[in-house]
């Protein structure tokens, strides 16, 4: 009884958890275990732990072969090929001895061994983790408690600090730009206005006295219309610089309602591009603003479709078709920032088309960066300022006929959570 208490103390944890009897049999396991492994509790109590932790690059490099389909392709196999089959076997076996010693060796002087940076089998798939084996003495009975968690988990959650650091000190010296560049613009407005004014009320002159000014009006208004339709073109760039300073209408959002009515919008603007739904009907609602919601999935669906149709098609395949996607998922145990989430709302809008330059991908959320010939580099910059707003991340892969953008948005923000 004791032990099951202490168990469930463990439940919580950021990472995977496991406890291992002495027979190295697993006996129970954290739920962020299952969300590690992508299979139940129910598949993985009484596998052995050896068959879990088991490196992939001994699996890979090996193909078990068992007395009888050793027999029975024997006939075809020369003796090179069966002795190094056999051989292969051996290999595989030795490498779970080994793992079997440490296990053995942690219980016997009770001492904890830490593997980084492995390669494992897993259940369903082969996975990227550390772990360690902690020895344990429970009622005169032994156990090990293993302590299991992603590999990249912190290279990710450090990639995303040093991310958001960078947008931050962007963001902070384009505003102070914007803020210097906004007040002359007024003045350059007002002086063309102004102007415009002048010429309406003087004459024009032909006499051929040197002295005498040229005044043609309708150029004069001409030249002056153009100061103040590009000065008003600069000052509309500098306020999405600078960001709205509306705040946020916080309200219970079905995340498939911003996402259909933007579909509505690309379905018309781009009948060219073929989209596709994937659905989960059942995620729980999301505290958010939806106005800005349907801002960042529009803009990310608009970028998605506009470097669709930029592609040269000479360099695609004769039957392409360019197509949008939008899945939406639940993600367990998820951490954004220094916040951890038990559940948090996957967005994805992924494209089929050529990707994105290796050299720009790490570049694509700062301010004035674009891929685009007539992109403005800024719509993605307000992208992520608005979903940091709601407490989320996004994040972006993409190789050849694979782009991703995956937004994570938690359930309830932080500062309305009792």
């Amino acid at each position: 009884m004791k032990q099951l208490q202490a168990l469930s103390l463990l439940q919580n944890l950021y990472t995977g958890v496991i406890w291992v009897a002495e027979d190295l049999t697993i006996q129970w396991v954290n739920s962020q275990t299952e969300q590690l492994l992508s299979v139940s509790k129910s598949r993985l109590l009484g596998l052995s732990i050896l068959d879990l932790l088991m490196p992939t690059t001994t699996i890979s490099q090996t193909k078990t072969v068992t007395p009888d389909n050793l027999t029975a392709h024997s006939s075809k196999l020369s003796a090179d090929s069966q002795e190094q089959l056999a051989e292969s076997n051996s290999c595989l076996q030795t490498s779970r001895d080994k793992l079997e010693i440490q296990f053995h060796n942690a219980k016997e002087f009770l001492q904890p061994f830490i593997e980084y940076s492995r390669h494992i089998k897993g259940i369903t798939q082969p996975i990227y983790v550390h772990y360690s084996v902690t020895p344990m003495n429970q009622e005169g009975k032994s156990y090990y408690l293993v302590e299991i968690w992603q590999g990249d988990r912190q290279s990710r959650l450090d990639k995303e600090q040093r991310l958001q650091e960078q947008h931050d000190v962007s963001r902070e010296m384009l505003r102070s730009v914007a803020h210097e560049v906004k007040n002359p613009l007024a003045g350059i407005r007002g002086a063309a206005q102004l102007l415009i004014k002048q010429t309406q009320h003087s004459p024009e002159h032909t006499d051929n006295n040197e002295n005498t000014v040229l005044v043609d009006a309708k150029k004069l208004t001409t030249y002056a219309s153009i100061v103040i339709s590009e000065t008003d073109r600069l000052t509309k760039l500098i306020e999405q610089l600078l960001g709205s300073n509306q705040l946020p209408e916080w309200q219970s959002v079905n995340i498939h309602e911003p996402l259909e009515h933007i579909l509505l919008l690309i379905q018309s603007q781009y009948p060219q591009v073929t989209i596709k739904r994937d659905y989960d009907l059942s995620l729980p609602e999301i505290t958010a603003d939806k106005n800005q919601l349907i801002q960042v999935f529009l803009n990310l669906a608009n970028n998605a479709c506009e470097a669709l149709l930029e592609q040269d098609t000479a360099l695609l395949a004769t039957d392409y078709q360019p197509q949008l996607t939008l899945i939406t998922r639940i993600e367990h145990q998820y951490t954004i920032g220094a916040q951890h989430h038990r559940q948090v709302i996957r967005v994805s809008i992924q494209d089929n088309g050529a990707g994105i330059a290796d050299d720009l991908i790490e570049r694509i959320f700062f301010p004035l960066v674009t891929g685009r010939a007539n992109g403005t580099g800024l719509g993605l910059a307000l992208v992520q300022e608005i979903i940091h707003r709601h407490e989320g991340v996004i994040e972006v892969s993409s190789q050849p006929g694979d782009t991703q953008f995956n937004v994570y948005l938690p359930l309830q923000l932080s500062s309305q959570q009792p």
